[in-house]
């Protein structure tokens, strides 16, 4: 009897979710049940009471983008309120080639801590959000890198032994040992936004106006996570990315090795 395959999934520029999608695939599912952990109302939904997502799963396949070497915290809300009951998953994050922090780390015991068993394990690398400022991984993930995510998830495929946390390595430095996230947050441009509200509605932390396309308020602002997503839909550069020199300066300079650099997947069993 075919597995039911769920994809649960922080993607707020179609990433993390291109990834996942092609792991299922190569699990042999190629119409997964879609949880889209970016959508503020499936979020609280989810928070609320995860039954209805995945009572009826067999696996599911969990993706979130690393920030600061570390999960979101969206993300970690949301495997704080799963219950997998035995369940098997599968643990994926996506960096921007720079490294992945403790972020596979993370996933891996919030599940096993909420009953799963993660029989596999990945980190997977796409476009970092911040390549407007430097190129990094661009265009990833790339044919190749999908093409590694189809045969990751056709490896996983039957596995029933559960990953030890011992296992999954860290890639440890000042962003990863800190508990603070320190993004960089999108400007808005007024004369160019036309009020065509796609920023509010792709922003997964609901901080925008589908009115003015600003912020809702400066404490709304303080609340971006820097994934860009509002950059990525804006057709007439209405929110762009321009940090002040300094700050300029200093992301050129961490992100400095990894654009010139490629960086393969790294995946994991037990």
């Amino acid at each position: 009897m075919k597995e039911r395959i769920g994809l649960l999934y922080f993607s707020p520029t179609n990433t993390t979710k291109k990834i996942c999608s092609s792991i299922a695939a190569g699990l042999g599912e190629n119409n997964p049940q879609l949880i889209n952990m970016a959508m503020p109302s499936i979020r609280s939904e989810l928070i609320k009471d995860p039954t209805p997502f995945t009572a009826d799963l067999d696996h599911l396949i969990v993706g979130a983008p690393v920030y600061t070497g570390k999960l979101p915290l969206q993300v970690i809300d949301c495997l704080n309120s799963l219950k997998g009951e035995g369940k098997t998953c599968t643990a994926v994050v996506v960096y921007g080639n720079r490294d992945y922090g403790v972020a596979l780390k993370q996933m891996v015991e919030l599940l096993s801590d909420h009953n799963f068993s993660v029989v596999s394990a990945g980190a997977f690398i796409g476009q970092h959000s911040y390549s407007d400022l430097i190129p990094v991984a661009m265009g990833r993930p790339d044919d190749q890198d999908l093409n590694i995510a189809f045969k990751f998830g056709k490896d996983s495929t039957s596995r029933k032994l559960s990953i030890s946390l011992e296992n999954v390595p860290v890639q440890l430095d000042l962003f990863s040992k800190s508990k603070n996230y320190t993004p960089l947050v999108p400007r808005f441009i007024e004369t160019n936004c036309t009020s065509c509200s796609l920023c509010s509605e792709y922003c997964p932390t609901g901080i925008i106006s589908s009115d003015t396309g600003d912020f809702l308020s400066k404490e709304a602002k303080k609340q971006c996570i820097g994934c860009m997503a509002c950059v990525q839909v804006c057709a007439n550069s209405a929110r762009i990315l321009k940090p002040d020199f300094v700050n300029k300066f200093i992301v050129k300079y961490v992100l400095r090795n990894a654009s010139k650099s490629r960086v393969e997947p790294l995946t994991i069993f037990a």
